[in-house]
């Protein structure tokens, strides 16, 4: 009776723990919603930030030792950085490390380096960044390094700088080619295409306009890019303005590209406002939550991005290993990330996989 006592027992034991194991990630295709950074606390951190401009988040209080794993991004409020921020939760909840969330409220490399001299004097172990204007944080990264702080860029890098790595959503070529081959069947191989982007400095952005255009220019030869146009901290407000500029100018502009995600909406209205939908191409690098609406409403039919829960996921892991002197595989099987994750030794690159077209399909499997 003991022994079927005590086997029941284990198996009880193994159930629970099997549970308990397959409950330990969430996000996969769907990331939390939780708290997002506008709504974290500022008290929360230790960080002394900009008046007025900037809130922080941590994972907890009173964590002593821990590692302590910064991550600035452009911007904070949008679903795509509250999303990021999320999965950098849960990675440090998983592995035992601090994370620090702390944003402007508006895209500004001023306040991306006021925001790192403050976590340099913290003495924080890693500082990630996504990066704004890679000339104006470049010596605060160096500063950082010389400080003893691994510092590493995700979502925009700074190849210009010292910085020790770059975890990357998916190869900004990759990028580039994905949406021009999208756009270009939207138009049917041929017409005029105006571009919104967010700031003019902005690394990321620019890189991906190179790639859209070198795909233009390899195999859409019927296609033009008339205009590029930028905005103040990506405003949406701008972005309006500058879509329905370039319509009036290019009364027979058959397309549309928003390349910051929070050019889209801007982008978008002024397409349905101009009762154009369908006769102007709309595309970008937006999320599920901010392209949902223009896809239900026919005015978009596609986006392009990746999940960006996991990349905040793979910013905190990256920055743990960094922190402790570890080296990435070749291939990395990160839990709580379906798919191998890719060391670039050569260029320094940690690459999250390839490009997600969102689309009509798939838009409401995803929570950011």
């Amino acid at each position: 009776m003991k022994k079927k006592m005590s086997k029941y027992v284990a198996l009880l034991l193994a159930a629970a723990m099997t549970a308990g194991s397959l409950a330990g990630c969430s996000g996969g295709q769907s990331a939390p919603t939780g708290t997002t950074a506008a709504e974290a606390k500022a008290e929360d951190t230790k960080a002394e930030e900009p008046a007025g401009s900037t809130e922080a988040a941590k994972t907890e209080e009173g964590t002593g030792d821990k590692v302590k794993i910064a991550f600035i991004p452009q911007l904070i409020g949008i679903p795509y950085f509250s999303a990021m921020e999320s999965g950098g939760k849960k990675a440090a909840e998983d592995l035992g490390v601090e994370f620090l969330y702390t944003g402007s409220t508006q895209a500004s490399a001023a306040e991306q380096v006021k925001i790192m001299d403050s976590l340099i004097k913290q003495g924080v172990n890693a500082i990630s960044l996504s990066v704004l204007d890679s000339s104006s944080t470049n010596p605060y990264i160096k500063k950082a390094q010389e400080a003893g702080i691994k510092v590493y860029t995700s979502d925009s890098d700074a190849p210009d700088s010292t910085r020790d790595f770059y975890v990357a959503q998916a190869l900004d070529k990759d990028l580039g080619t994905t949406l021009m081959d999208c756009l270009g069947e939207q138009m049917g191989g041929s017409g005029k295409v105006g571009i919104v982007s967010g700031e003019s400095t902005a690394t990321n952005l620019n890189t991906w306009i190179d790639y859209i255009k070198q795909r233009q220019e390899e195999k859409y030869p019927d296609i033009e890019i008339v205009d590029i146009r930028y905005t103040q901290g990506g405003s949406s407000e701008q972005a309006l303005k500058q879509a329905q500029e370039l319509m009036t100018r290019y009364p027979d502009l058959k397309g549309l590209v928003a390349v910051a995600s929070s050019t889209i909406p801007g982008v978008a209205q002024a397409v349905q406002q101009e009762g154009k939908a369908g006769e102007v191409a709309v595309i970008g690098y937006g999320s599920p939550a901010t392209v949902k609406p223009f896809i239900e409403s026919g005015v978009m039919k596609q986006s392009v991005l990746w999940n960006a829960y996991d990349l905040g996921y793979l910013t905190v892991w990256a920055g743990k290993m960094a922190a402790e002197g570890k080296e990435f595989e070749a291939t990395n099987q990160i839990e709580c990330i379906a798919d191998p994750v890719t060391w670039d030794a050569e260029n320094k690159i940690l690459l999250l996989g390839q490009p997600l077209i969102i689309d009509k399909d798939n838009v409401n499997d995803f929570d950011f």
